[in-house]
C-alpha cells in the first residue's frame, strides 16, 4: 500500500504522463511504496539495456545524471513531493533490487480515482434502476 494520498497519487501520475510518452512508464518504488513514512519519494525510469546504452552514448554519464535531476525537480514542483528521480538500466536495477514493488506511473485516467465507496443501485422515483 502506498503511503501517498489518493489526491498526491493523482499529481504523481499526470506528472509522469510526458515522461511515459518520451521514453517508458517511470516507476514509484522504494518506501513511499511499502511504508507510511518516507523521507522522499523514489521514482525511476527503467530503460532497456540497449535503450539505456544509446542515451548514455548520446549524453554521456554526467548527462544522465543532469536528467535525472531536472526530471526530479520537475516533478517535485508539479507534486509538491521531495522527488528522487533516477534512470536506470533494466539489468542493473533488476540485479541490485529483485522482487522489488513498482507501482507504474503516467498510465491512469480518471477513472482510476473514483474512490473506494462501491455504486449501490437506486430506485428512481419512476420506478427505474440506476446506478451499479
Amino acid at each position: 500500500m502506498s503511503a501517498l494520498s489518493p489526491r498526491q497519487m493523482f499529481l504523481l501520475d499526470e506528472a509522469c504522463k510526458p515522461i511515459a510518452e518520451a521514453f517508458e512508464p517511470p516507476y514509484l518504488v522504494g518506501t513511499a511504496v511499502t511504508r507510511q513514512e518516507y523521507r522522499d519519494v523514489d521514482v525511476r525510469l527503467i530503460l532497456a539495456d540497449e535503450r539505456y546504452g544509446r542515451l548514455r552514448k548520446a549524453v554521456g554519464k554526467r548527462g544522465l545524471a543532469l536528467l535525472g535531476l531536472a526530471i526530479g525537480e520537475y516533478l517535485a514542483a508539479r507534486t509538491g513531493l521531495p522527488i528522487d528521480f533516477q534512470i536506470q538500466q533494466q539489468t542493473a536495477a533488476n540485479h541490485h533490487h529483485p522482487g522489488g514493488m513498482r507501482n507504474p506511473l503516467g498510465l491512469r485516467h480518471l477513472g482510476n480515482y473514483g474512490g473506494d465507496a462501491p455504486l449501490l443501485k437506486v430506485t428512481s422515483s419512476e420506478g427505474r434502476e440506476q446506478g451499479a
